[in-house]
Order: C-alpha cells, then sequence, then structure tokens
C-alpha cells in the first residue's frame, strides 16, 4: 500500500494561547510546500482564507468524537489513510492551583489531552495498515516546567510528553514515527490586555491574589506581535518559525524525537541540571510572575 502523504492538523481555526496562529503558518507553509493539506477547527468560517487558498477545510472538535471520526473517515477515503497528524489544537487556562473550578480543569485535560489521545488512536489503524505514518505534538517549553498561575495547563503539556515517549516505542515497529515540537512562547498570541481579559470569573476567591495577576498581564505585554519587541519578546519565536520547523518534522526522511525553538527551550534543561532545584526555583521567582 501506498503510503499517504495526507496532513490531517487541528487548531487551525483559533487558540487562546501562546501557540496561536502557528496552525494557519503551518496549513499555508504545508500546501504550498505541496502537501496535501486538511485544516481543522471549530470554527470553519475562521478558515475561509485558508480555503481561498485551496486548503481543504474541515469542521473538527477534539471534543466531538463525531467529528473527528468524520474528518478521518474522509482522509481515508480519498488518501487511503491520514499520512500525518499534527496535533496542534490546545487553548491555556489561566488560573491557580487551588482557586480554578474543577470543571474547568477537566475541559483542559479534555481538550488538551483525551481530545489528541483519541485523535491519535483513530488514525494509527490506517497508518498500520499502510506501514508508517507520522504524528506530531505540539508541546511547549511548559512541557519541561512549570510556573504559577497556568499550573493546569503546564500540566497537560508534561503529560503530552510522556504520552509522546511511550507512544513512539508502541508504534516505531509499524513504521509510525512520533515527533514532539517544544517552542517558546510564540510572538502574536493570545496576550491579555486586563485582568477580566484571562477568564476566571468563576474562580473562588479572585482577590486573593490580585497583584499577582496585574503582573502577570503586565509581563505577558512583551509577547506580542512586533518589529522590536521588549526584550522578554526578543527570546520569543514567531508563527512562521514553528511552521518552518513543522514542515521539516513532516517531510525529513528521519526527523527528530524532539525540535526545540528557540534558544529558552535549548539551554533551560541544561542551565536546571547545572544549578539544582533550588537554583532552579530562584531563577523562576526572578524571571516570571510570582505571587
Amino acid at each position: 500500500m501506498t503510503q499517504s502523504r495526507a496532513i490531517l492538523l487541528t487548531g487551525a481555526s483559533s487558540g487562546t494561547g501562546m501557540s496561536s496562529g502557528s496552525g494557519k503558518a503551518t496549513a499555508l507553509r504545508l500546501h504550498r510546500a505541496g502537501w496535501p493539506v486538511y485544516a481543522t477547527g471549530r470554527n470553519v468560517e475562521a478558515l475561509a482564507d485558508l480555503a481561498d487558498e485551496g486548503i481543504t477545510v474541515l469542521y473538527l472538535d477534539v471534543n466531538d468524537e463525531e467529528s473527528m471520526t468524520a474528518a478521518v473517515k474522509r482522509i481515508t477515503d480519498e488518501h487511503g489513510a491520514v499520512g500525518t497528524l499534527i496535533n496542534n489544537a490546545a487553548y491555556s487556562l489561566n488560573g491557580t492551583i487551588g482557586e480554578t473550578p474543577m470543571d474547568e480543569v477537566r475541559a483542559q485535560f479534555e481538550t488538551n489531552v483525551f481530545g489528541l489521545c483519541r485523535l491519535t488512536q483513530l488514525v494509527l489503524p490506517g497508518m498500520r495498515e499502510q506501514g508508517g505514518g507520522r504524528i506530531i505534538m505540539m508541546s511547549s517549553i511548559f512541557g519541561m516546567f512549570a510556573t504559577p498561575g497556568r499550573g493546569y495547563y503546564q500540566a497537560t503539556k508534561h503529560a503530552l510528553e510522556a504520552i509522546s515517549d511511550s507512544l513512539r516505542l508502541e508504534v516505531a515497529p509499524f513504521g509510525i514515527k512520533v515527533v514532539v515540537l517544544q517552542p517558546a512562547p510564540i510572538l502574536g498570541g493570545f496576550v491579555p490586555d486586563s485582568v477580566a481579559d484571562l477568564g476566571m470569573d468563576t474562580h473562588d476567591n479572585p482577590a486573593l491574589y490580585r497583584d499577582f495577576w496585574e503582573h502577570f498581564v503586565d509581563w505577558h505585554q512583551a509577547y506580542r506581535l512586533s518589529d522590536n519587541p521588549p526584550l522578554r519578546g526578543k527570546i520569543a519565536v514567531r508563527a512562521e518559525n514553528v511552521a518552518k520547523v513543522l514542515e521539516t518534522a513532516v517531510s525529513t526522511p528521519n526527523p527528530r524525537i524532539r525540535y526545540r525553538l528557540g534558544m529558552p527551550p535549548r539551554l533551560l534543561p541544561k542551565m536546571r541540571a547545572m544549578i539544582g532545584e533550588r537554583g532552579w526555583e530562584k531563577f523562576v521567582r526572578a524571571f516570571f510572575p510570582i505571587p
């Protein structure tokens, strides 16, 4: 069976985390390189510009089994199987560990972890049948460590790292490769203008960390898309850079296990090993917003 070149990309329509924008950039880059791309999202209208480019756009919600099954079936009918799955759909939940309602925590894991796992399960039979395939997981620098205010989101990225490592070894005998991307924060993603933008109206005792959240909002202004970002913004990456690396991960015969985009993901693990856990905690306290 000839291996499919069809690419199923999730999360192309929108994003509320620092990775928003990379989905569309990736769809465009891969399409222009000649790959058959199926760009998917919950808001198909927001994908109109991709459709105008000739990219196939589909409704897919990783919390909706029917939509995932329909997307995989269509690609299988047209190409024999999904050739590459890019698990890009995710969002970032803001909130402290003690005050975030558990229904929001569960929703975060449903989208960022469980939905991703189910879609992966749906594409694997076709990949095994054709004797190969590729699954690319969009992780984050925060799959390496965690900071205050986004612990549950960062926990989903830690989970993704573990799932990817297990899956890689499980599917290797079938010729399927699993690749992880760990980008630094991406310029131009969702940047809050106020504490109200963080969406924590339902959290217990929202005034408990008021000063911290005000600092949190101010701190993230460095990650707005601009030609000359402030210092923290200079170590971030752009959506186009993510798309370029994703193209490499899709097309190279022997991709890396992990692609670390930007200086921080390459430097910080070595730094943590060198300075030890207490030294690392001092660094996190010095660099990131802390209550």
